[in-house]
């Protein structure tokens, strides 16, 4: 966009605007600063109904808290591999469909699946191939070592699983926007920089990522918010096991403010997480955003 069109056009940008930002503020920034926040200043059992004022004592004791910080650590861990996996993954295919071969918008559909099914039913789908196809294939190969992996009952192998599928589920909607992307891509620049011998690898690399910038700051911004709230996947296949090493961040919330229903000690939780995730998000779009290319 020129910046005479958004000049021109500002305050009806902004009016455009209003609607979701009002149910944004309604929706998730009053709670948490009207709930959320003040609720973490507090000693409070839901059930019981005690409800006593103790300040920062909940912060502090989740620095003691080995189950917090070992959730800490696996959804950091969750969360670096599978923003990397899902977006170089996303974009090899995206890349690929951006080409014409026959079939891609049906081949697009089925990678686009999964992420309009719930998580919970992804994760059926892989227990089953965990522990049944991927046996049965070692078996017919005569593969002991692969016939007889351990997913659920190893804590490494339970993380993979997890890891696994989370990429899976990712993947196809960012696929989707890199595919929009790449279809933006001004066509005459592409063919200007092909007759000057830049083809291949160099092509990708020096010109349309550094075009492709803006998708690739939209994509990672979605991928940290998503890896970072990760629930359902690791409820349904793992139930944060064994011996609670695939508890991530929001499912050792849950389990504080719905399991024990110490609503005070998941609220501060729930403000270190937002905290976290906000200081991530900055600092990736600070990051991104001066990578971009203004045509």
């Amino acid at each position: 966009m020129s910046d005479f069109l958004y000049k021109k056009n500002k305050k009806f940008y902004f009016l455009l605007v209003i609607p979701a930002l009002v149910i944004y503020c309604v929706a998730l920034v009053g709670p948490l600063l009207i709930g959320t926040f003040p609720s973490s200043l507090y000693n409070w059992n839901l059930i019981k109904g005690n409800k006593k004022f103790i300040g920062l004592e909940n912060f502090i004791k989740l620095f003691h808290d080995e189950q917090f910080i070992h959730a800490l650590l696996f959804t950091i861990l969750l969360a670096f591999v599978s923003i990397i996996l899902s977006n170089v993954v996303a974009f090899v295919i995206a890349f690929a469909l951006d080409s014409n071969i026959r079939g891609k918008g049906v081949i697009r559909s089925f990678f686009f699946i999964p992420n309009i099914i719930s998580g919970v039913m992804v994760s059926f789908v892989w227990m089953f191939i965990f522990t049944n196809a991927i046996p049965n294939i070692g078996e017919k190969l005569h593969l002991d070592s692969l016939a007889q992996i351990s997913w659920f009952g190893n804590t490494n192998m339970a993380m993979l699983a997890v890891i696994i599928v989370t990429t899976w589920q990712s993947t196809g909607f960012l696929m989707m926007l890199y595919v929009a992307g790449l279809q933006t891509l001004p066509k005459d620049v592409i063919e200007a920089a092909r007759l000057d011998g830049c083809t291949g690898l160099n092509k990708i690399f020096r010109i349309q990522l550094p075009l492709l910038m803006p998708t690739v700051t939209i994509n990672l911004f979605v991928s940290i918010a998503g890896a970072f709230k990760a629930f359902d996947i690791p409820l349904a296949l793992t139930g944060g096991g064994p011996s609670n090493s695939t508890q991530t961040l929001a499912l050792n919330i849950y389990t504080d403010a719905f399991g024990a229903f110490r609503t005070g000690y998941a609220s501060a939780k729930s403000v270190v997480l937002f905290i976290i995730v906000a200081i991530v998000a900055i600092i990736q779009l600070s990051m991104t955003r001066k990578r971009e290319v203004q045509m």
